[in-house]
């Protein structure tokens, strides 16, 4: 794109003008190399009018050097001829290393410059860095042998490390697999097969609470130890927290187990916590709370840039946190395939005929809201539902809508519309349904992703 071009576009991002250089300059110029790059024109006011930028050997010289010490930057500057005036262009590329302007370090947010504060600084310093792979204070005698060797014959058996021993030396089996270096051992190494973490690592445990409500508490359990040792009491934990109920068909001597929730969903979860969780995060644990009807998770470590829930949906992505204790669940055969975790919980939940989970990302990580199917007739007639009522939430279940008209059609005996109105008013009112439309031939209902009241509905 020609100059001409550019100064029928915005500042953007990427993209700024200038009339000459000032300290507003060099912020911008780290600004882009802290973000993803961009473009600066020297010698456009802003009013984008073609004011000039004197382009002797000996200026271009002066600005490059100031330049080069005062952000340790080496730019693209070309003299650009624009409406008979010389312009300069500079192209800046992002950079590998933080680069900072009189000690502070800047930012392109939409077409400001702004300086970062202390959160995004300390974020931004360590993007890149993979704490698993950083190497940890702990050595060989630090490793819990057999946690270790339960791993080796789970890769051996998943056919994922067939040329390994059992009986092979710990170190070598490490030191093949990116786990140690010389007699350190990495973060990842430490975490996955070490013993006495809570020591050095008192951030890095599991908490799965059991709540009747936010203010109740009924059960707590605190979970340390390496990650094997995490997932398999995790799990433990999450089962015993939950209802099951069996079925003998009759047929074989077999009960048929029926859980609140998918087991192999809950298992995938509390996977992808403990191997996504941003370890960096000081003060903060995975956190799983236990209600009647919801599961909720947390995991301090929220997802890559430029990546969205609706991204991982749509298509499995791996862009691991911590590739190398990825790359270990994957070998022990706990992860099928990178990237598909999402997909496993999302159709485990549509197999069970329950509904969606949901999934939330923000500054403060990730969290996953699962709910059981607690919307039966014999819940429903405690709540207090009047027959017509049941029979509607069951047709909405099924079918995922119910108009008014759909309502009356229901009822054994025809009903008004005034009565069909008020029991889908109470119904909404409950938390059970949700309107869409206002008025009129539009107007439906549909299963409220919020969930039922716990008071009984009153009037019906």
């Amino acid at each position: 794109m020609t100059l001409d071009n550019l100064l029928n576009e915005i500042e953007t991002r990427e993209l700024e003008f200038k009339e000459k250089p000032n300290p507003a300059l060099f912020k911008t110029l780290s600004a882009f190399a802290n973000t993803n790059g961009g473009v600066v024109f020297i010698g456009v006011s802003d009013k984008k009018e073609i004011t000039g930028y004197r382009c002797s050997n000996a200026d271009l010289k002066e600005l490059s050097d100031t330049i080069v010490n005062k952000l340790a930057i080496h730019p693209v500057i070309q003299p650009v001829k624009c409406d008979g005036k010389t312009v300069l262009r500079i192209d800046v590329k992002k950079s590998k290393t933080p680069v900072a302007y009189e000690g502070r370090y800047y930012s392109r947010v939409g077409n400001t410059t702004r300086m970062m504060d202390i959160e995004e600084l300390k974020e931004f310093l360590i993007s890149g860095i993979e704490w698993d792979g950083l190497p940890s204070q702990h050595g060989l005698a630090d490793i819990d042998e057999e946690t270790f060797r339960h791993f080796v014959r789970l890769a051996k058996s998943a056919g994922r490390l067939p040329a390994a021993d059992e009986h092979e030396p710990v170190a070598a089996i490490l030191t093949r697999l990116g786990l140690m270096t010389g007699d350190q051992l990495t973060n990842a190494a430490f975490l996955l097969f070490g013993k006495k973490q809570e020591k050095y690592l008192s951030d890095a445990v599991l908490r799965i609470g059991r709540f009747k409500d936010d203010a109740v508490i009924i059960g707590d359990r605190w979970i340390d130890g390496n990650l094997f040792h995490q997932l398999s009491e995790g799990e433990e934990a999450l089962r015993s927290f939950i209802n099951v109920r069996y079925e003998i068909s009759g047929e074989t001597p077999e009960r048929k187990e029926h859980w609140d929730y998918p087991l192999p969903a809950l298992r995938e979860a509390l996977m992808n916590a403990l191997v996504h969780r941003d370890y960096f995060k000081k003060n903060e644990q995975i956190m799983i709370k236990v209600y009647d009807d919801v599961i909720w998770f947390h995991n301090p470590g929220g997802l890559p840039k430029g990546l969205s829930i609706e991204q991982l949906k749509a298509q499995p992505q791996s862009i691991p946190r911590n590739p190398l204790i990825a790359r270990i669940f994957y070998l022990a055969g706990y992860i099928e395939r990178y990237g598909s975790g999402i997909q496993r919980i999302l159709t485990s939940f549509t197999d069970a005929g329950l509904p969606e989970p949901e999934f939330l990302t923000d500054a403060w990580g990730l969290t996953l809201t699962m709910r059981k199917d607690i919307l039966t007739e014999e819940y429903l007639a405690q709540m207090g539902l009047n027959e017509r009522q049941v029979k509607a939430v069951m047709y909405v279940k099924k079918n995922g809508r119910i108009t008014n008209k759909e309502f009356i059609a229901l009822t054994p005996r025809k009903v008004t519309g005034k009565t069909a109105s008020r029991d889908l008013k109470l119904l909404c009112e409950s938390g059970i349904l949700t309107q869409i439309g206002t008025t009129g031939k539009g107007t439906y209902y549909i299963l409220s992703s919020a969930g039922p009241s716990k008071e009984d509905i009153k009037g019906t």
